[in-house]
């Protein structure tokens, strides 16, 4: 069997996510308005008693106004069911970590008041894979431990700050939508980071070109 097929599934996504972004990098710079980003920060997924952790990321801008990210998340939370630790049953301990895989295109927009502001919105569609494992421990119980990869999708939005010509803080807001067990959950995801663009948004905002080194 190759080596490919012997990864977990958090490791097939870890590996993906990798090579697009080194496809990314490489990619030729002819097109009109191209320029490589990077972006990483906190990450909050709700479900699963909520789950924190962090995120990265990389996109390409095609235009002034178009890019298509990248992004991977992984949270984990460790929650404790008080609720049954002085009955027989005892205290029952349940660990998740959740990661997310998600490619899709990042629409901005502005207006004057925006831009006197140095704020960039922008709203998402992502499309890609989630991986959600959980361990439940029990006093004087073997640990039951269970795990699923499945599509999911994002639907959302958020806004840049611009800090300078090529530093910007971003907040994401989106549902996102997973199939785990064939049923389908949604979570409220939210994203606080740092970016860090290559060519100058400025020229992007004010020229409506490309990145430039």
């Amino acid at each position: 069997m190759p080596a490919y097929g012997k990864l977990s599934s958090s490791g097939k996504l870890c590996l993906t996510f990798f090579f697009l972004t080194f496809v990314a990098t490489f990619m030729p710079k002819t097109a009109y308005g191209q320029g490589l980003e990077l972006n990483g920060g906190w990450a909050y997924n709700s479900g699963n008693f909520g789950t924190n952790g962090f995120n990265v990321g990389a996109a390409w801008w095609f235009t002034k106004n178009v890019t298509i990210a990248a992004n991977y998340d992984s949270s984990w939370d460790s929650t404790s069911l008080t609720t049954f630790e002085f009955t027989q049953i005892g205290a029952i301990a349940v660990k998740s970590h959740l990661q997310n895989f998600l490619v899709g295109p990042r629409i901005f927009f502005s207006t004057n008041w925006t831009d006197k502001h140095k704020l960039n919105p922008f709203g998402e569609v992502q499309f890609g894979g989630s991986h959600l494992n959980q361990k439940v421990s029990q006093v004087n119980m073997p640990t039951l431990s269970a795990s699923d990869t499945e599509f999911s999708w994002l639907l959302g939005g958020g806004v840049d700050y611009l800090l300078t010509s090529h530093w910007s803080a971003r907040a994401n807001l989106d549902l996102l939508r997973t199939h785990f067990a064939n049923e389908g959950q949604s979570h409220l995801r939210l994203v606080l980071g740092i970016v860090y663009t290559f060519g100058s948004r400025e020229e992007k905002s004010t020229r409506g070109t490309g990145a430039r080194h």
